[in-house]
């Protein structure tokens, strides 16, 4: 993801271009999203290379000429995270380019993996208040959590709020408050909503299924208990 991210922004940066002060005001990063992922519906035939460039060349350059040198690299960002989430396709294109393939915290699987998990290890995480994960990147997210909160703290000292709150016995929800991370201000507006379910208990650490509602990709991820 990283390899092909930089690769998109290169390729717009060293792109020279005349900013026109009539330029027509684009679409949101939302609406030019579903544009590009209908685009790559509609080019699975083509290889990676040529769809990267489709991508580059017809929505990503355009849409940045419109802002200032400054504010191209925010603006570029948070078009790439709303992309990642709205598209299942993007991140298939991402998925194969991630160079990272053999990350022991992040594993995505085809369908939901048996529950193992016993009364007493559940109630020890639901007693929990100090919780880490590691992103996909390998930097650890720090998790202070009440009966209400659940408080991230990233390595950039920029931090996420959600509210906590368990649905079932080993089921619990997430809902975006707010952040002053980019990546996560970004892929998440106020009120969305996610679901986690516990799958099971080793050493340490939880298996932890993420689901997005509304879309099918699955993955189960470690979440360690202090």
């Amino acid at each position: 993801m990283i390899v092909l991210k930089k690769a998109l922004y290169i390729m717009f940066v060293t792109f020279s271009v005349t900013i026109s002060a009539q330029t027509n005001k684009m679409d949101d990063a939302d609406k030019l999203a579903e544009r590009m992922c209908l685009e790559l519906k509609n080019s699975e035939n083509k290889n990676d290379t040529i769809k990267t460039a489709i991508l580059k060349e017809k929505y990503f350059t355009p849409y940045l000429k419109q802002f200032s040198a400054s504010e191209r690299k925010s603006k570029y960002d948070h078009l790439f995270v709303r992309f990642q989430k709205l598209c299942e396709e993007f991140r298939a294109l991402l998925s194969k380019a991630n160079t990272q393939k053999n990350n022991e915290n992040w594993v995505t699987v085809e369908k939901k993996p048996a529950i193992n998990i016993n009364e007493k290890d559940l109630q020890l995480l639901k007693k929990s208040t100090d919780l880490y994960y590691f992103e996909a990147s390998g930097k650890k997210v720090f998790v202070k959590t009440d009966n209400k909160y659940w408080t991230e703290t990233f390595d950039d000292k920029t931090n996420s709020i959600l509210y906590y709150k368990w649905l079932s016995a080993n089921r619990f929800e997430l809902e975006f408050i707010e952040s002053n991370n980019v990546n996560r201000k970004s892929f998440s507006k106020k009120g969305e909503k996610y679901l986690y379910e516990v799958l099971s208990k080793e050493n340490n650490y939880y298996w932890i299924m993420f689901e997005i509602p509304g879309q099918n990709r699955l993955v189960k991820f470690k979440l360690f208990a202090e």
